[in-house]
């Protein structure tokens, strides 16, 4: 792939991630970086984990940092915010779900040492992030029964590469370029999450 992408269209909404063609893009992309609370989803496709296999083991592939939300922590916000993420679950299953996430991206982490690097985060997720070489998908989360997944996502084509490194060293491209200027701000959520996160060893 070219170190500098090329934009591929407009922003567009979708009506859920599935519309991304998300495992697909995950398999061609040579730089990637999530940020969720968890990805227990992930870990039961399929397609995704031979999408990630075949991105993973590359030659040229640059790296995946994924940051999750750290389920062991005592937060005052966690309850709600786990209501959140899945409404009308039991407690006891929303643990098995964070279990599920946290074994995946643990045994992905062990699989490409050095290639993947995973964060347990105590900060407050805003919003579900993927970030590709040349887009960014952007979901949200809300009060309600139907989760994040099958929510409206925003799909915006961005350099990433070039915003991560603007994001890494705090400088936000200018107001003239306001595509740049919105993208940046997922970028730098991204950034600022790992920043204030734990590695998992």
């Amino acid at each position: 792939m070219s170190a500098v992408p090329e934009l591929a269209g407009q922003p567009r909404v979708l009506f859920g991630l599935a519309e991304a063609g998300l495992a697909e893009a995950v398999a061609q992309s040579d730089r990637l970086f999530f940020h969720a609370a968890l990805y227990s989803n992930f870990a039961r496709d399929p397609a995704m984990a031979a999408a990630l296999d075949t991105a993973l083991s590359r030659p040229g592939f640059r790296g995946l940092d994924v940051v999750s939300l750290d389920p062991d922590a005592a937060l005052p916000w966690r309850e709600e915010f786990y209501d959140v993420l899945r409404q009308g679950l039991f407690p006891g299953d929303l643990h098995k779900e964070c279990a599920v996430s946290d074994a995946f991206l643990a045994e992905l982490s062990a699989r490409y040492p050095g290639t993947v690097h995973y964060y347990r985060t105590t900060s407050l997720p805003l919003c579900p992030l993927v970030l590709l070489d040349a887009m960014i998908y952007a979901g949200h989360y809300a009060h309600g029964p139907i989760p994040a997944p099958d929510g409206l996502w925003l799909a915006l084509p961005a350099r990433v590469e070039s915003l991560l490194r603007r994001a890494e060293a705090g400088i936000p491209p200018g107001p003239e370029d306001r595509p740049a200027r919105a993208a940046y701000r997922f970028v730098r959520e991204c950034v600022i999450a790992r920043a204030t996160a734990s590695p998992v060893a």
